[in-house]
């Protein structure tokens, strides 16, 4: 849900999901994915905490807030030790968004300065920003985010945004931006090595029309330059949400195109070390609404990608859209009825039978559940996480080392979506 206390949302996020048709964001089957963005804090007490998570098998690690409302959407690690989470705060009194990094040490997480380009510009009746979305780690001393932020030019807002850490600061690196494009912006970014690092999005095509297309780029170890990529024939938007690389020759990049304004239709694309190139994915015939918001790998062989889905090939809403690589084909694997909407917005694995994803249950008459849902080599199960409020999303998560993450935000306010949002990392 775009929030009205989030002016940024309305003009950055509502591009990158699909927007809901009129009359029927409150229909259960018509539900979507929109990063729901709010404004404003809260806190709870560590007593208030350990009872949430008890029997769950998560525990809630305390992470901290930069302004009046903060999210966290991707998390990575170069160590156990050694963590960053990525996204951005929002400071209602300035309607500055502000990029945001935190980092675990081991023990607790605490905010590192990173570079906000874009709050010196207008992007909107009054309010700038910079925001980052994606974030992977090579080594302690070489981690990229990926994101964007408002463009310098009149009436364009929002440019592609890459951002560095060198092991002792955040520093901006020059990305391009396609040529006369109204928007560009960077959803998510995965790296091989130092050298060999991918970064995806989409782009509005310039000139007032609405057209969107895929943007991936690469990082060579020097720059970063803008790949071909295709974009589905007679689609009018096609977006690429998340990205994994399995190595040089084996990247996967997931998302979602829209057909006559009438159908959403899972995007797949693959890197095979030449080009890129477009994956037949398969949907559930009945289902209007089919994204794909979050891509891993385990091997070649073995590759899950998870998003949204309004109804299964059963007729039944509830469940989330998952896919399986088996090398040669993707195909559909049931997901758990959990409520009246799902969507998995991240996916981590550390093996073949053991995969986590996570994201939110909607249900009528109530706010966002948050939802982990783990892999174990024959079914998906439901692992229902602590909720610290009255809703929670989770938008990343990082299996690995014996620990699984999880980052998102949540609020302690009843209402629809997350109003007045504070930082959620949770482990198990």
């Amino acid at each position: 849900m775009v929030r009205e206390q989030d002016p940024w949302s309305k003009v950055v996020l509502a591009w990158l999901m699909r927007r809901r048709k009129e009359g029927n964001v409150n229909s259960p089957n018509k539900q979507r994915k929109w990063f729901s963005l709010g404004s404003a804090a809260a806190t709870l007490s560590a007593l208030a905490l350990g009872a949430a998570a008890a029997g769950s098998g998560w525990t809630i690690v305390s992470s901290p807030n930069a302004t009046t409302s903060n999210y966290l959407y991707s998390v990575a690690q170069a160590s156990a030790s050694d963590l960053w989470s990525v996204g951005y705060a929002y400071n209602q009194t300035t309607r500055f968004d502000s990029t945001l990094t935190e980092h675990w040490n081991g023990r607790s997480w605490a905010i590192v300065p990173s570079p906000s380009p874009g709050t010196q510009r207008k992007c909107g009746s009054g309010y700038s920003g910079s925001v980052l979305t994606g974030v992977t780690a090579i080594a302690g001393s070489d981690v990229w985010a990926t994101g964007w932020i408002c463009s310098p030019y009149e009436g364009y807002p929002a440019q592609t945004l890459t951002e560095h850490w060198n092991g002792s600061q955040w520093t901006v690196a020059s990305s391009p931006n396609e040529s006369e494009a109204d928007y560009s912006v960077l959803q998510a970014v995965a790296a091989v090595a130092t050298n060999d690092v991918w970064a995806v999005g989409n782009y509005q095509e310039g000139g007032g029309q609405y057209q969107w297309n895929t943007l991936i780029e690469h990082w060579d170890g020097t720059q970063w330059s803008i790949v071909e990529s295709p974009n589905v024939a007679g689609a009018d938007e096609n977006y690429l949400n998340a990205v994994t690389a399995a190595s040089s020759s084996d990247v996967w990049a997931v998302g979602y195109s829209n057909i006559n304004a009438e159908i959403d239709v899972p995007l797949i694309e693959h890197y095979d070390g030449n080009a890129w190139s477009i994956v037949s994915s398969p949907y559930p015939a009945p289902s209007e609404f089919n994204e794909l918001y979050s891509v891993a790998a385990v091997s070649p062989s073995d590759v899950w990608a998870a998003g949204y889905e309004n109804e299964n090939s059963q007729g039944q809403y509830g469940g989330a859209l998952i896919e399986h690589w088996d090398g040669s084909a993707w195909s559909l694997v049931h997901a758990p009825t959990l409520g009246f909407a799902t969507t998995l917005y991240g996916l981590s694995a550390r093996s073949s039978t053991d995969v986590w994803a996570v994201g939110y249950i909607w249900r009528v008459g109530t706010s966002y559940t948050p939802l982990t849902e783990h892999w174990d080599g024959t079914t998906w199960t439901d692992v229902s996480p602590p909720d610290p409020g009255k809703a929670a999303e989770l938008f990343g998560t990082l299996a690995s080392s014996g620990t699984v993450w999880a980052v998102g935000a949540y609020s302690t306010e009843a209402g629809d979506g997350l109003n007045n949002p504070q930082t959620l990392t949770m482990k198990r």
